[in-house]
């Protein structure tokens, strides 16, 4: 493969890799490096409470930096789901490491690099598109239940309804049963929409779950909602 002859101007810029440039990668990442942690220590990530395996009322979501990644593995279910697991990122990450002998072109001339640009250009469309799908699935089954404003008489009214039915198993704020997960914290679990559709079918949690339908009407749905989902 013919190579472009670089020119005088291009050989004189030239530097050589060590220990020049590695030294200026070096420096950068030290310096992100000590950003990072300074940024940690000054302010601290907001972190869950500890995990509870008997708690299945938690709806896990990655954070949204890899809200395409969860989005990409709905596709591939069953005896397909190692396909996403592991072919399809480890022929991503082969692709990469092969790339600087795959296109041994000296340009910097995007236009002049068809393939690699339009292969990135597809890579950075296809991880906007799977992160924009993942956040409208979410907000779409969210929305299936509609709910009326949160209003204090809500909470008040449903801190009550809750008392009655629910806290002979489940407990708030150390009160309560212990035969059902502890939902002082579920409203930083779960939204509203999802505590209504538990309430009217338990069996969403787990097939196997003993909670029983609780006979309320619309209204005091909503009410035992509002309180619990305020619960954070």
């Amino acid at each position: 493969m013919n190579r472009e002859a670089p020119s005088a101007t291009q050989a004189d810029n030239r530097s050589p890799f060590y220990p020049n440039h590695l030294f200026v990668e070096a420096v950068a990442a030290l310096a992100v490096f000590a950003a990072t942690v300074l940024a940690a220590y000054m302010w601290q990530a907001p972190l869950e409470e500890m995990a509870d395996p008997g708690d299945t009322t938690y709806v896990p979501r990655p954070e949204w930096y890899f809200l395409f990644y969860f989005q990409l593995l709905k596709y591939f279910e069953g005896s397909l789901v190692v396909v996403g697991t592991f072919f399809l990122p480890a022929l991503t990450l082969t692709l990469l490491m092969l790339l600087p002998f795959l296109d041994t072109s000296t340009t910097t001339d995007i236009r002049k690099r068809p393939c690699v640009a339009a292969l990135s250009l597809a890579g950075v469309v296809a991880v906007v598109a799977l992160t924009a799908l993942s956040v409208v699935e979410d907000e779409s089954h969210a929305d299936k239940i509609v709910l009326p404003p949160i209003t204090g008489e809500q909470i008040t009214a449903g801190r009550e309804i809750f008392g009655k039915f629910c806290m002979l198993c489940h407990s708030i704020d150390g009160k309560g049963g212990f035969m059902a997960p502890d939902l002082t914290q579920i409203g930083a679990r779960a939204n509203r929409a999802y505590i209504e559709r538990v309430i009217i079918n338990p069996q969403i949690v787990s097939q196997t779950t003993i909670m029983s339908v609780i006979p309320l009407n619309e209204a005091e749905r909503h009410e035992v909602s509002a309180f619990l989902s305020r619960k954070k």
